[in-house]
């Protein structure tokens, strides 16, 4: 079953249900690519603070297994990207999950970009020659679901199949659409685990 994905980004909410996701649409226009990073984190600090009815600074992170950082002593499960102008912050009450965002980069174009990063099927259901938008799009849902899994950078993207809905057969991954006039040819996905009535909602981080 294809998530129910719910767009009404204006809508502040920071109450989850058990099977619900709330992925933060966060702006970074600063120039430095530094200071981008740092207000990143400073908008998944002031989040998850508000989901858990806190302070950012009360917040204990640690990380798992495989590296994916987390709350200490807390169920509350999240994940952040970034890249260039814009963050995602993906909020779940219990379920895993991984989200990721790519604005468009050089080396989709590169014509060993594609056999590094996609499976055998991929790479021929895409008569391998796959666009640099296609290479894109499976590269965000590739990382979603490897940091899904908590397993860190050290799994080989090549090795992570993304054609079909469902991956692997637990992990629903879903697009995103992040595109805006600032944000052209972004590319996003986020990966949770597959469950009936599971339902994403999408929503605009206000640094007001």
């Amino acid at each position: 079953m294809t998530p129910e994905l719910d767009l009404s980004a204006d809508t502040p909410d920071f109450q989850l249900g058990e099977r619900q996701v709330h992925v933060w649409v966060v702006p970074l226009d600063d120039p430095e690519k530094k200071r981008r990073r740092e207000l990143a984190h400073l908008a998944e600090g002031m989040l998850l603070a508000s989901y858990l009815g806190v302070t950012p600074a009360m917040l204990e992170f640690e990380r798992g297994p495989g590296g994916k950082p987390r709350l200490r002593d807390e169920l509350l499960q999240f994940n952040l990207s970034h890249s260039e102008q814009l963050a995602l912050v993906a909020v779940s009450a219990v379920l895993p999950v991984g989200v990721d965002v790519q604005a468009p980069h050089h080396s989709t174009a590169k014509p060993w970009f594609a056999k590094r990063i996609c499976s055998p099927r991929e790479y021929e259901h895409f008569g391998g020659a796959p666009s640099p938008d296609e290479l894109l799009r499976l590269w965000v849902r590739k990382e979603a679901v490897v940091k899904a899994r908590g397993e860190g950078s050290y799994v080989a993207v090549g090795d992570v199949d993304v054609l079909d809905r469902v991956v692997d057969g637990t992990w629903a991954c879903v697009d995103l659409p992040v595109q805006t006039d600032r944000t052209a040819g972004y590319r996003a996905a986020l990966a949770v685990p597959e469950a009936e009535g599971l339902s994403v909602a999408l929503r605009n981080f206000s640094w007001s």
